[in-house]
């Protein structure tokens, strides 16, 4: 018997879908952060993270090309090097969660199926065999086969 019949949970609604959009829009800005910061540390200008009230609105500056947005000091840098950084730490980031989140519900997601080693401990071997027809018809049956 499941577990998913003696559940008494509440039905899915657009709660974990606004969450997972939200986790996704808070680590796009980060990584485009993260990639600005990182390629101004690659360039000579230093680490420059923006305060926390320009955090979300120096990133639409950042994306439009202007890599000092929400910064008081300037160094030189390219772009580009920006936009792949904060790329590849966005893929890594959400690969991570991904993989993450498998791994927490991959015991959740085969249920009732029993591999053949718990099967024959808690049925054993002896009455795996006497029953095989009822288990496997389609390829124990008894009696005439064509």
């Amino acid at each position: 018997m499941t577990d998913s019949q003696h559940e008494d949970g509440h039905a899915w609604t657009w709660e974990p879908a606004v969450g997972a959009l939200t986790a996704v829009a808070l680590l796009a800005v980060v990584a485009v952060q993260a990639g600005r910061s990182l390629t101004l540390a690659a360039a000579g200008a230093g680490w420059h993270w923006p305060p926390s009230a320009a955090l979300v609105t120096s990133s639409w500056g950042i994306l439009a090309g202007d890599l000092h947005a929400g910064l008081t000091t300037h160094g030189a840098a390219n772009v580009w090097v920006a936009w792949l950084i904060a790329a590849a730490l966005f893929i890594a980031g959400l690969t991570a969660a991904i993989v993450l989140a498998l791994r927490v519900t991959a015991g959740r997601r085969f249920k009732g199926m029993a591999t053949t080693g718990q099967a024959e401990q808690l049925l054993g071997l002896g009455r795996l065999r006497a029953n095989r027809a009822v288990i496997r018809p389609d390829l124990y049956r008894k009696g005439y086969r064509r």
